[in-house]
């Protein structure tokens, strides 16, 4: 038995912006994928189960392709068995004798550590656990699969927060300790949906025209968060960063739309309008969340590695 584990992410900052070169600031988080490969007998006609569970334990998807010719035999979701089916001819690409006369049957088996209504990096996950069995670049693989910036990717296989950049074709990975005084005053509260990143990407940035001295400031906003000092200090950056987004994309920011009378700062994380926000705490914060729906409320640094 082969066994993978990859990291879920978090994006602080740089959203939308990190597509076009501009610097973010991302963090792992200690909740991700496994995959588990087992080979087992030898068949004339080989294939690769295919089951995906929940990190409940139920099966929320299953398939089987047959491995002479990558084509799928039966699903229960003949869209994700496509889009998987995608991935792997990808693969193939990058390690040309993988799939290359298969003598045994493959079985594979995907767990989630995270309800997959929080996008935690559901297909990051994925690019890098299936990178790491098949010996092959995961950003290689994802520029060829998915064609985003890779900062989850770089999640995935990292134990610590980052600043990560993807410029002219040159990718930077640069570790970082974020531990700050302040860090037991950060919580995610999840929004009670989950957002399609890269359509809501493609819907409402990727036309827009492109803004250098806007990227430029999106990412020094990115380098002043992951050294703030105090919580005030990054508060202002939290608010002037949806500033920013706001002023580009012309979206309703989070605070305004759900929170408007919340003393603290709120930061949408990830594509505007799903998934977390990040919050700065104050005195009775989780009552005044939870008044208002929104029941999954997590420490930041209990989330992070």
């Amino acid at each position: 038995m082969n066994l993978f584990h990859a990291n879920g992410k978090l994006l602080i900052s740089g959203e939308y912006a990190v597509l076009d070169g501009a610097v973010a600031f991302a963090v792992p988080t200690r909740f991700g994928q496994t995959l588990e490969v087992n080979y087992s007998e030898e068949s004339d006609n080989p294939v690769l189960f295919w089951e995906a569970f929940r990190y409940d334990g139920s099966l929320w998807f299953s398939t089987e392709f047959d491995l002479e010719t990558l084509t799928v035999l039966k699903t229960t979701d003949a869209k994700f068995a496509s889009r998987l089916l995608q991935i792997f001819k990808a693969a193939s690409e990058l390690n040309s004798g993988f799939f290359q006369n298969p003598t045994q049957n493959i079985h594979c088996k995907t767990r989630l550590e995270f309800p997959q209504d929080w996008g935690l990096g559901s297909s990051s996950t994925l690019i890098y656990l299936l990178a790491k069995w098949m010996n092959i670049d995961e950003f290689k693989l994802n520029d060829l699969a998915f064609k985003t910036s890779g900062y989850d990717v770089a999640c995935a296989g990292i134990d610590s927060p980052v600043i990560y950049r993807n410029h002219a074709g040159v990718r930077t990975i640069q570790p970082i300790n974020f531990q700050p005084e302040f860090i037991g005053q950060l919580s995610i509260v999840h929004l009670n949906r989950k957002q399609d990143t890269q359509t809501n990407v493609s819907n409402h940035y990727r036309d827009l025209p492109k803004d250098p001295e806007w990227i430029q400031a999106v990412s020094e906003v990115s380098v002043e968060m992951a050294k703030a000092q105090t919580l005030p200090e990054f508060e202002v950056l939290m608010n002037l960063h949806e500033d920013l987004i706001a002023s580009k994309l012309g979206f309703q920011k989070a605070k305004d739309l759900h929170f408007p009378d919340y003393e603290g700062s709120v930061k949408s994380l990830g594509a505007w309008g799903g998934d977390f926000v990040l919050v700065t705490e104050r005195e009775g914060f989780l009552d005044y969340f939870q008044s208002k729906g929104f029941g999954t409320v997590l420490a930041l640094g209990e989330v992070f590695i």
